[in-house]
């Protein structure tokens, strides 16, 4: 099972033995992982620097580990807001991090950066919080006047900052971690286009959210169940948006107040 980057060059590949799973990322490392999701070893191609094998086993492997522990988590980044969480899911490079970033620039803490994992609790979806930072470019820094702030490298083979956050929310109060809105991000070339968005039928929202999700073994009838019964708990319980804008840092306030907004008439 191979995913490749988005210039058709070959990225990560999985395979499954009766002991489990082996995950190569190409001329990088490969990461061996037991049946159970309970032990995970790695076997570097070339010597790793701290931050590229720190990067591969949170940003990576640790997501596609929960789900063979039985816990489904969305691809997607999110935000505290004073409505609740928001998500963002969407394609690599429609500016997920980006539009999380100018959230925290105005105040509200960064949840995930790329994995929201997520519980029933009370009625609700409730988001746990994963380690503070975002990866960002450095035009996305430098927009957001976030140039002075702490960061370090991602890895040695992408010119990302990890944008170190100090949000640590683990104290608060599980309902007030409630999911209550998930945008998948439609980025368009064009700078002239106005801002649109539009709610989802819960059967398009779960077509929308099907590439969104972590599997490691797609061979696996029961987990691709019990996600799809995930999914549908989750396009039932909590609004789904599609926001189609330009490429441009401006109308990142624009986009902020139209999703306040909608989160607003939705409480």
């Amino acid at each position: 099972m191979p995913w490749e980057l988005p210039t058709g060059e070959p990225w990560l590949s999985c395979a499954k033995f009766e002991s489990g799973y082996v995950l190569r990322f190409t001329n990088l490392a490969d990461f061996c992982v037991d049946r159970m999701g309970r032990e995970i070893t790695y076997h570097p191609t070339s010597e790793l620097l701290p931050e590229t094998l720190s990067h591969l086993l949170l940003d990576h492997v640790l997501p596609l580990v929960l789900n063979v522990r039985g816990q489904d988590a969305l691809h997607a980044t999110s935000v505290l807001t004073p409505y609740g969480v928001c998500a963002f899911t969407g394609a690599t490079g429609t500016g997920k991090s980006t539009l999380a970033a100018s959230f925290h620039r105005a105040g509200d803490p960064i949840l995930s950066d790329d994995c929201l994992v997520l519980k029933p609790h009370r009625g609700c979806l409730v988001a746990t919080p994963a380690y503070p930072g975002l990866r960002l470019w450095d035009d996305t820094l430098s927009s957001l006047d976030l140039t002075r702030h702490a960061t370090r490298p991602v890895a040695h083979y992408t010119a990302k900052q990890r944008l170190i956050t100090s949000d640590r929310i683990d104290h608060l109060p599980e309902m007030s971690r409630s999911l209550v809105g998930i945008y998948s991000l439609i980025r368009h070339p064009v700078e002239d286009m106005p801002v649109q968005s539009e709610r989802l039928s819960r059967r398009a929202a779960l077509m929308e959210l099907l590439p969104h999700t972590f599997r490691m073994d797609v061979t696996d009838r029961h987990m691709l169940i019990r996600q799809l019964d995930f999914l549908e708990h989750v396009v039932t319980q909590v609004p789904i948006h599609r926001l189609h804008f330009p490429s441009s840092f401006d109308i990142l306030g624009q986009l902020r107040e139209i999703i306040c907004t909608d989160l607003g008439q939705a409480q």
